[in-house]
């Protein structure tokens, strides 16, 4: 049994591996490498592998490990914004969906029981495959990513309900609906507990490991409490994904969150690939050729539903059309919790086997889907927004505003109103520095504009932003967000624009810095960075050393940080083993 169980992880892997880089030599997404190649091997096709529940089981490492890092990386502040349309938001779609999709199914034929189930298994998006989009593209922490996890983090709450209320529709649970209030309320108490307590307690754990001098039992324990909160909130009834989700939000509020991260990253998309590949499994082609049509209405009706509920909510509170229609875009699929609950009523009799094979290559199809409609999406957008202007990925601003910018000449451009674009603004403002915001977060710009800035509400990868802001006749563009791609993109476009353009740019590590330095950004600022040159002089200084001798230092540390060749970060953990992401804390 070991030595079986063995020879499927390493055909897995191996299978992962094979389509993970053929899908990146045709630039398809890895994932779709990974669920191509699980199909391939899975019992349906190959039947390579033997053991698939307990390679299932493997296969929840990667969800705790994902959603771990979506908990530390998820601004928390940003969360509280967006609690509207998070809460209200999520409890409209999904009722909405159910609603919607109930009369469908009837129309397919299938009785009331089943066509309800199936309105449930619509309304849930998949957790991991949205994460890993948005990870794999440095967009966790952007306006519509902090949307769509706020809105998974609901749906992932709403499935307890939903499998409570699976026995009352075999006519034999009449107690489950009446047990479904207290459910709600022991989830809600469980998590806050959770939050709280362990706000406590594990920087209080970690404090006392002898993380300084061992790594690896920095590593463990850091694993260890992952899993034990997975586990304690699997034990209450609650998923797994919410018990991580959970120790990386505490984490995220500790000195210790972003070094765990780092740490973590490689065992995620080890177990994440294992995951999707274990997904791919399920999939049965003979069942797809043969009932191709059902399939293509259902997948149909599910990702149209959802973009038109999901974007037009997003858009209804307050949000740019763009970031709804890429929330809504991002979130059609179906999610990896519908095919736990279609298996669920699946063996409580209310569902027959021929509709949890439809639900199962259903969902693995619009997974597949996901992460080429989301970047052809975002590809769309930017060309219609430039055709019509309701689809533009910015907000013109308001006349008085409007007129202000276009009398600027020699101004700076400023990306980002966070914390540190914000600090950058008083600044400027207090000098009497002429200088426009770009912000993306609609929110965020209109306290902006409360205050007296010029705000424009945008992307700063739109040329039409740019030009709005007026970046042909500035001298100078500071971008704060610290999301490497959205600089990259941002700085290029700027450069089209205004070739003589200066740019300062902040990223969160120095390959990120390197990166940008070699498309031409003049200065590029990262956390390390700083932090060495401020230490180094409040040392020197302390100990009498000359001021100009300590300016000296000073630059050639600099010069010193950013030479890759010459860092070595194998011994000490650093953020620069991080992924990149758009801080919504950070604009």
């Amino acid at each position: 049994m070991h030595g079986s169980l063995f020879l499927d992880i390493v055909i897995i892997l191996a299978s992962g591996f094979a389509g993970g880089i053929i899908a990146r030599q045709f630039r398809f997404p890895i994932l779709l490498g990974y669920l191509v190649a699980g199909a391939i091997v899975g019992p349906h096709v190959l039947g390579a592998v033997g053991n698939l529940e307990e390679v299932r089981t493997l296969a929840e490492f990667g969800v705790v490990l994902l959603l771990f890092e979506v908990g530390v990386e998820v601004s928390l502040r940003e969360l509280r914004r967006a609690g509207r349309v998070i809460v209200l938001g999520g409890i409209v779609q999904l009722l909405a969906t159910i609603g919607l999709m109930y009369p469908l199914a009837l129309y397919l034929g299938w009785p009331y029981q089943q066509a309800l189930v199936f309105g449930m298994v619509a309304s849930l998006s998949s957790t991991m495959v949205v994460l890993k989009t948005l990870a794999d593209r440095g967009e966790l922490g952007s306006v519509h990513g902090n949307v769509m996890v706020g809105i998974l983090i609901m749906q992932d709450l709403a499935f307890i309900p939903m499998i409570a209320i699976l026995p009352s529709l075999t006519g034999e649970g009449t107690a489950a609906l009446s047990d479904l209030g207290f459910g709600v309320l022991k989830a809600t108490v469980i998590l806050v507990l959770m939050v709280v307590l362990g706000g406590r307690a594990i920087p209080w754990v970690l404090d006392r490991v002898p993380i300084l001098s061992s790594r690896e039992i920095f590593i463990l324990t850091v694993v260890a409490l992952t899993f034990a909160a997975a586990a304690l909130t699997d034990a209450f009834g609650l998923t797994l994904a919410i018990g991580a989700f959970a120790a990386g939000l505490v984490l995220s509020e500790s000195p210790f969150g972003r070094r765990a991260l780092s740490e973590v990253i490689p065992l995620r998309d080890i177990f994440a690939a294992v995951f999707f590949v274990s997904l791919g499994m399920l999939t049965d082609p003979r069942y797809l050729v043969e009932n191709i049509g059902l399939v293509l209405i259902v997948i149909s009706a599910v990702m149209l539903v959802k973009l038109v509920l999901i974007g037009g909510l997003v858009k209804a509170f307050g949000y740019l059309p763009y970031t709804a229609l890429l929330t809504g875009v991002g979130m059609m699929q179906i999610g990896e919790f519908s095919f736990f609950l279609a298996d669920a009523a699946f063996l409580l009799g209310i569902v027959d086997l021929e509709f949890l094979t439809l639900i199962v290559v259903s969902t693995v199809i619009t997974m597949a889907l996901t992460p080429l409609l989301f970047a052809g999406g975002i590809m769309g957008l930017e060309r219609l927004g430039r055709r019509l202007s309701v689809l533009r990925d910015y907000s013109p601003a308001q006349s008085t505003v409007a007129s202000r910018i276009n009398d600027l000449s020699s101004h700076l451009v400023l990306c980002g109103l966070g914390n540190i674009g914000r600090l950058v603004a008083e600044a400027l403002r207090e000098h009497n520095v002429p200088f426009v915001v770009i912000e993306l977060n609609p929110h965020i710009a209109q306290r902006g504009l409360e205050d007296g800035f010029l705000v424009i509400s945008g992307s700063s990868t739109s040329n039409a932003s740019l030009e709005h802001a007026g970046i042909d006749r500035a001298r100078m563009f500071i971008i704060t967000t610290g999301d490497t791609r959205s600089a990259r993109d941002t700085a290029r476009r700027a450069f089209e624009i205004n070739p003589q353009l200066e740019i300062v740019a902040r990223v969160r590590r120095q390959g990120d810095a390197e990166e940008l330095t070699r498309i031409g950004v003049h200065e590029v600022v990262w956390p390390e960075m700083e932090g060495g040159q401020q230490i180094l002089r409040y040392s020197l200084l302390r100990f009498e050393v000359d001021t100009q001798e300590v300016d000296t230092l000073v630059t050639q540390l600099r010069t010193y940080l950013k030479t890759p060749d010459d860092v070595d970060d194998e011994e000490t953990p650093s953020p620069e083993d991080q992924p990149e992401k758009q801080s919504a804390d950070d604009g």
